[in-house]
């Protein structure tokens, strides 16, 4: 029998990407050391060097081996730690920068709120009353563009490109309880921090590229649907203790989901070169997916459409789900 060396090396770079991801994500390697396997690139070249001096040799598949081994290490420990490039060069506004002026007003009753960021950290919180409020710093001491239009509110980047490094930047956005909002997140690099405590939430759309987001709706007073889109990046998802559905998009990343004690939960799984730990958590496989015994009959249940592609869920981890 014939093996395709090219596949095997393929196979062996896919399978060293996701057992990275799923050793960071169950506390077995820490973050720190996910972030510092870049510093293995100097294998790359020993990979090539082998393959250049045993081409047409016994063993010269070796080089491609330790090629496949060494990437795969190094993007794993990437995509689980969210140390991509983005959150490397975008992240440092939360440090830096000069501030920009705060800015606050009054959000209508029932109010859309977009909030779009280019290279930068973001924080979102919450504040009893009607009053929503901007604050933070960036690289050149710009503002956000801030437009309102009727019930709308949009919060973005200024011009300047998707990731304009010069406009790296940091903001705390804190919006007002008292409204029901209709809420969409864009951010592309750097770190989300979304933590909606005690907000009324009808639509909740987030689309994160290349970055981190740490999404805690544990005391939301009220959620209809959440939809996550996460490309070349990590997310942590933390569930309140109400009935929700929701759409989760996993990319060339990571995504830990954190479930309150005692809800059902129920997963519509597609995947492809993906890996999870449901079974190990006491899911039961079903014809579409996975589900939590007595599913049907739970007070609370979280209802998931999951589609993972190059990545890694794992439920309830607990260094992750424990804060």
């Amino acid at each position: 029998m014939n093996i395709d060396r090219r596949l095997v090396g393929f196979g062996l770079f896919l399978i060293t990407i996701g057992s990275v991801m799923v050793a960071v994500r169950q506390g077995l390697l820490s973050d720190d050391a996910a972030r510092q396997a870049w510093t293995l690139w100097p294998l790359i070249l020993v990979g090539l060097g082998l393959s250049i001096v045993l081409a047409g040799r016994p063993g010269a598949a070796i080089g491609g081996l330790i090629l496949a081994i060494t990437l795969g290490a190094m993007i794993g420990g990437v995509l689980a730690a969210g140390s991509f490039l983005g959150v490397g060069f975008c992240g440092g506004g939360r440090a830096g920068g000069t501030p920009f002026p705060d800015a606050s007003d009054n959000l209508a009753a029932s109010s859309r709120v977009t909030i779009e960021q280019s290279c930068g950290a973001l924080t979102v919180g919450t504040v009893a009353g009607a009053t929503r409020s901007l604050s933070g710093r960036s690289g050149d001491g710009r503002p956000p563009a801030v437009v309102r239009d009727g019930n709308g509110l949009r919060i973005r980047t200024p011009d300047g490109g998707p990731f304009d490094i010069r406009g790296a930047s940091a903001w705390t956005v804190v919006l007002p309880r008292d409204s029901t909002l209709h809420l969409t997140v864009s951010v592309n690099g750097g770190e989300s921090r979304l933590n909606l405590a005690g907000a009324h939430i009808g639509q909740l759309a987030i689309d994160a590229n290349a970055g981190s987001v740490d999404l805690d709706l544990r005391e939301v007073a009220a959620i209809t649907e959440v939809a996550l889109d996460v490309n070349f990046g990590s997310a942590t998802v933390r569930f309140p203790n109400l009935s929700v559905a929701g759409t989760l998009s996993v990319n060339a990343g990571s995504t830990a989901i954190c479930i309150p004690a005692g809800a059902g939960l129920r997963v519509e799984l597609d995947s492809v070169a993906a890996s999870n730990d449901f079974a190990s958590q006491g899911l039961i496989e079903t014809k579409d997916g996975w589900e939590t015994p007595g599913f049907a009959g739970a007070e609370i249940r979280i209802d998931l459409q999951l589609d993972a592609n190059a990545g890694s869920v794992a439920l309830d981890p607990p260094r992750t789900c424990a804060g």
